[in-house]
């Protein structure tokens, strides 16, 4: 009876603590939505990424077709049905997982080549073809469309005639009717009721090795020419051979080669002929079927695949192809994702380890304002396993409810594909809360009666093996550190995919931790030195707030720790968004040099109708000329081409200045041109040269001269610098730089006319910049840096990464606030009663929120500047463990701090505490003096 008396004076303490009952709700809460909901969101970023990667993929990449060259019976309903039939057969072979990729599939069957016998233009090649959805795609501008005449094309084939007479040929030519494309008709110069006599190409491949002879009097009859409906439609993409002719040949003898629809009720007459086709099955692969759970079952299904085998004809077996490129699109995107979710991983420690840290305070806090009742539960006959059955069962109707909830909300709101980890993770939260308020319990359950009133023992007088269980939680924090700089946060896993190290993807929070566990222990020196001094002065405020933290270290302690782990986290976070954010727009730079370029195709010149300078928006202009493949030579027997910028050093200086593109020029650039015959081996013009160089080139330091031809004139350049990379020139080219004002000045008579522009811009001047070549539309390239930047910054995994932190750093923010909220709420019953003795001493309002906040003010001090240092300092350790180069596209990522977010973070931690002070305070007046002065009674 006396057991069941204990247990429900327990149970009935609920109704008098639903403040701090609520906040341990609402934290366990809010975690275990946070962590249920975060795979189902993982889940929706690397479907997004995958689709993103397929669908930024050419077409022809992604998609997966089937190919068999052949001759494939008619089938018994004629035309192309045989065909249709055998595709059928070899799709339904594929493995489910890549079939069911498929949105349509398009059959298409190519004949071997003919050529033209009397061309009306000049040299002419025509294959055949037919291809599903092409009428619909197109529309007839003259003529109909091609039918079945029923004729059918004979091939005389060597040693068929009867002893040494030549075979018989029919009497009257055979006539396939075809259709062109306007553009095709007009470039082989054929009308529609053309009849052109044609002979097999013996050089087409389907022919090799196969024996033909000679084509039979055949004729291609023009019935009608047609265009595109929509030439940008994907259905031309990666194919426009039936659309546009191929030039082939010598620049003094071409060759167009043409391809002609013909009807599929033609099949079975072309078929007879013996000839063989080129078939093909094209599955268009939808990018929105793609999800991320696919990826290794498809990798292992493509990888088995090779090539499908099926019988093609009576008595015979051929090897059917496929041709896809989305093997290699899987495995960029694998090894992305794996990346993606290493760095990732260490934005969901730091707020799972404060989420613990807050759980944790709140129980211990909470434990340690129910001491009273547990004591005298413990008198009164409640034995240290009831009291803790009692706990047991509060902890998981509390958090075991509060992480179904948070379960269930995540399910619920977030719509994203489902995850298994998604349950796993809130039963590991709610089961973390459990632990932790059983832990906190246990002292008091287990401990002698004689010592449950004792005081808490001073902060310097640390239990031997809790002081082990400090010094190696910070030697394992150290270790980590180094371990993670030195070797990276990722290990290679069984698939072959680099995974993050859960030990390393921990650093920020066991870096927080050591800090905080190293700051903890040693505050107290400062706050005694502090009391000394206090103690000098005259008001008793100070020395009382501060000699209240040495009488209390858990109130103090707490609280500095979880401060330190949240700026600490925070600042780590910040430094690791601002450096991907800062990388990406560097890296935008870096791809194309300025804000806008401008190139020539080939090396026309540029003639802008207006002096680009005076566009609304452009800041400066600076012009040049390139040469994709300029002649270069180090050695006079050397025939090689690099890539040559030959650049107004001055106007690109002002066009990039202070950006990552900003070429740090030798001086020699930036001096005018001097002495006579420039360009000459007794004064040649200053260059700078990649590291890579030609093939066949020689060593070349400092000082030495090679030779390059600019705009078909030999000119002599002096080595001044060697680098790595220089913006607009792709990673691992060969390339050379060379000032414009040298050029000019060596080519006096007939100077360069630039072929490249360089501008300065808001991007609000993109349709300015635009407007300014009107006549050269389809000649001139305009490239934006904003939107090369768009498409980094917006690819899915690399925003991923930004808006990840992001938001890590706002849990980080609100478990703090919970943490110091709660502390000053379940101490406040403490303050309440120091404060209600004060006041009948005479202490006013003022001087009882002075002596609140001198009691807040230490943990402010002590937690938030170190713990931001902290974060940054972890951030420069570990940057080139991150691999943060992935999500950026270039080959380093220098660490940016943004100063504006970290005073922000700081700012915002302080206004949290202040917050919790005046919140602890307006809580302290509440209480009625008479109230607080019942000491004991519950």
């Amino acid at each position: 009876m006396r057991g069941l008396w204990a247990a429900g004076l327990l149970l009935r303490r609920l109704r008098t603590e639903l403040a701090m009952i609520a906040l341990l709700y609402l934290i366990v809460a809010m975690t275990s939505f946070v962590f249920a909901a975060a795979p189902r969101l993982l889940n929706r970023v690397f479907d997004d990424a995958l689709g993103y990667a397929a669908q930024i993929a050419r077409p022809a990449d992604r998609n997966l077709a089937l190919t068999l060259d052949s001759m494939i019976i008619p089938g018994s309903s004629g035309g192309i049905g045989g065909v249709r039939a055998y595709g059928d057969d070899l799709v339904g072979r594929l493995p489910g997982s890549v079939s069911g990729l498929a949105s349509e599939r398009v059959d298409r069957i190519t004949s071997v080549r003919f050529y033209v016998a009397q061309p009306p233009s000049y040299e002419t090649d025509v294959s055949l073809r037919y291809q599903d959805g092409f009428t619909e795609a197109t529309q007839l501008v003259e003529g109909r469309w091609p039918i079945d005449h029923g004729m059918p094309i004979s091939v005389v084939m060597p040693g068929r005639g009867s002893g040494d007479s030549e075979p018989t040929e029919p009497a009257e030519p055979s006539i396939v009717e075809v259709a062109f494309s306007t553009d095709a008709a007009a470039e082989i110069g054929v009308e529609v009721g053309d009849r052109l006599a044609m002979k097999l190409d013996g050089s087409d491949p389907l022919l090799r090795n196969l024996g033909f002879g000679l084509l039979a009097p055949t004729e291609f009859e023009v019935t009608g020419l047609y265009a595109p409906v929509d030439p940008e439609a994907s259905y031309w993409t990666d194919d426009t051979e039936l659309l546009q002719v191929t030039q082939h040949g010598e620049p003094d003898h071409p060759v167009a080669y043409a391809t002609a629809y013909f009807a599929p009720e033609a099949y079975p007459s072309l078929w007879a002929s013996g000839l063989p086709f080129h078939f093909e099955w094209r599955l268009q692969v939808d990018p929105l079927l793609l999800n991320g759970d696919q990826v290794a079952q498809l990798q292992v299904d493509l990888r088995r695949l090779g090539f499908v085998t099926g019988v093609a004809g009576p008595g015979s077996r051929e090897q059917v192809t496929i041709l896809t490129g989305l093997p290699r699109i899987l495995e960029r995107y694998a090894a992305e994702r794996a990346l993606s979710e290493s760095v990732l991983s260490i934005a969901a420690i730091g707020p799972f380890g404060l989420a613990g840290g807050a759980v944790a305070i709140v129980a211990i806090l909470l434990v340690r304002q129910r001491r009273p009742a547990l004591t005298l539960a413990r008198g009164r006959g409640a034995s240290g396993l009831l009291l803790l059955g009692t706990q047991l069962w509060e902890a998981i109707v509390l958090a075991g409810g509060a992480a179904l909830v948070g379960l269930l909300a995540a399910t619920t709101l977030v719509v994203a594909r489902a995850s298994p980890l998604s349950p796993i993770l809130a039963m590991a939260v709610g089961l973390l809360a459990i632990v932790i308020m059983m832990g906190a319990s246990w002292s008091i359950a287990r401990k002698p009666l004689g010592t449950l009133e004792r005081d808490d023992p001073a902060v310097l007088r640390v239990p031997p093996r809790r002081l082990v269980l400090e010094l190696t939680i910070v030697a394992v924090a150290a270790g980590a550190t180094l371990l993670l700089r030195g070797r990276g946060l990722n290990v290679e896993a069984t698939d072959g995919l680099a995974r993050a190290d859960p030990l390393l993807a921990s650093v920020p929070v066991l870096g927080g931790l050591a800090a905080g566990i190293v700051t903890v222990r040693l505050y107290p020196l400062p706050i005694r030195a502090l009391g000394w001094l206090a103690a000098r002065r005259r008001d008793f405020v100070p020395v009382l707030g501060l000699r209240t933290i040495g009488r209390h270290p858990a109130a103090a302690n707490l609280p500095i720790l979880m401060l330190m782990l949240t700026a600490a986290f925070g600042a780590f976070a910040s430094v690791v968004a601002s450096s991907v954010d800062r990388g990406q727009v560097d890296a935008s730079y870096l791809k194309l040099g300025a804000d806008f370029r401008v190139d020539a195709v080939g090396l026309g010149a540029l003639a802008p109708a207006s002096d680009p300078a005076a566009i609304p928006g452009v800041d400066a202009v600076a012009d040049g000329y390139v040469d994709t493949s300029a002649p270069f030579a180090s050695t006079p027997s050397q025939r090689g081409s690099i890539y040559l910028d030959v650049i107004d050093a001055q106007a690109y200086e002002q066009v990039v200045a202070e950006t990552a593109a900003a070429p740090r020029w030798p001086s020699a650039f930036l001096a005018d041109p001097a002495g006579a015959a420039i360009g000459t081996a007794e004064n040649p013009i200053p260059a700078i040269l990649s590291v890579t160089r030609p093939f066949g080139s020689v060593e070349l330091s400092a000082g030495a001269t090679f030779g390059m031809t600019v705009n078909g004139h030999p000119m002599t350049f002096q080595l001044v610098e060697a680098r790595q990379t220089f913006p607009g020139t792709r990673e691992r080219a060969a390339f050379a730089v060379v000032p414009l004002a040298w050029v000019q000045a060596a080519l006096a008579e007939q100077p360069l006319a630039p072929t490249v522009l360089w501008v300065r811009a808001s991007g609000d001047a993109a349709a300015g910049v635009a407007e300014v070549f009107p006549e050269s539309r389809g000649v001139v390239h305009i490239v934006s840096r904003y939107d090369a930047f768009a498409a980094i910054h917006e690819a899915p995994l690399g925003a991923a990464i930004g808006t990840g932190y992001g938001i890590a750093l706002v849990l980080a923010a609100m478990y703090m606030a919970f943490t110091i909220v709660g502390a000053l709420v379940l101490s406040a019953a403490r303050r309440t009663r120091d404060l209600a003795y004060l006041r009948t001493l005479g202490v006013s309002a003022r001087q009882a929120l002075a002596l609140t906040v001198i009691e807040q003010a230490a943990p402010v001090l002590l937690a938030i500047v170190p713990g931001v240092a902290l974060g940054i300092g972890v951030a420069i350790l570990c940057e080139p463990g991150l691999g943060l180069a992935t999500f950026v596209g270039t080959s380093g990522v220098p660490l940016s701090v943004d100063w504006g977010a970290i005073g922000l973070i700081g700012l915002a931690l302080a206004a949290v505490v202040a917050a919790a002070v005046i919140l602890g305070t307006w809580l302290s007046r509440r209480a009625r003096l008479a109230d607080a002065l019942r000491v004991g009674d519950d």
